[in-house]
C-alpha cells in the first residue's frame, strides 16, 4: 500500500529533473536593468563592497570601481585586479557581511532573551 505512492512520486521526479536547468536558465528580460539599478544604488550608498554571482556559475567578490551604460568593474581588495562584468552575465549582486536587518534582529533577540533572563529570576526570588 505504500509503495504505490512513493513509485508516483520517484517517477514523477525522474519525469520533472531534466527541466530544472532550462527553467532556471530562463532569465526575465529585464534583469539587466534591475542588476543595472541595483549596482548604481550600492555605489550611491557608499557600499561596494558586494559578491556578484554569474550566469556561469563563478562567483566575483570585490568592490564596485565604475559603472557605464553596458557593464561595471569590480576591483578585488587583495589582488587588486580589475573585472569587467557586463549587467547581462550577471545573476545577482549581493551585499558582503550581515545586513542591517539581521544585525538588529539579533540585537533585539539578545534584548529579548536578557530580560526573560531578569523576569525569569525576579519571579524565582521574589519570595525570599
Amino acid at each position: 500500500m505504500k509503495r504505490i505512492p512513493t513509485i508516483l512520486f520517484l517517477a514523477l521526479t525522474i519525469v520533472l529533473v531534466p527541466f530544472g536547468p532550462a527553467v532556471r536558465g530562463q532569465q526575465r528580460p529585464d534583469h539587466a536593468s534591475e542588476t543595472k539599478a541595483e549596482v548604481e544604488r550600492r555605489l550611491s550608498k557608499k557600499e561596494e563592497r558586494v559578491k556578484v554571482k554569474l550566469r556561469n556559475g563563478s562567483q566575483v567578490k570585490g568592490r564596485i570601481t565604475q559603472t557605464s551604460d553596458t557593464g561595471f568593474t569590480l576591483t578585488d581588495e587583495k589582488t587588486g585586479s580589475r573585472t569587467d562584468l557586463a549587467y547581462a552575465d550577471v545573476l545577482d549582486v549581493e551585499g558582503r557581511g550581515m545586513s542591517k536587518t539581521k544585525k538588529i534582529a539579533i540585537g533585539v533577540g539578545i534584548g529579548v532573551g536578557v530580560f526573560a533572563a531578569i523576569l525569569a529570576y525576579g519571579f524565582t526570588h521574589l519570595w525570599d
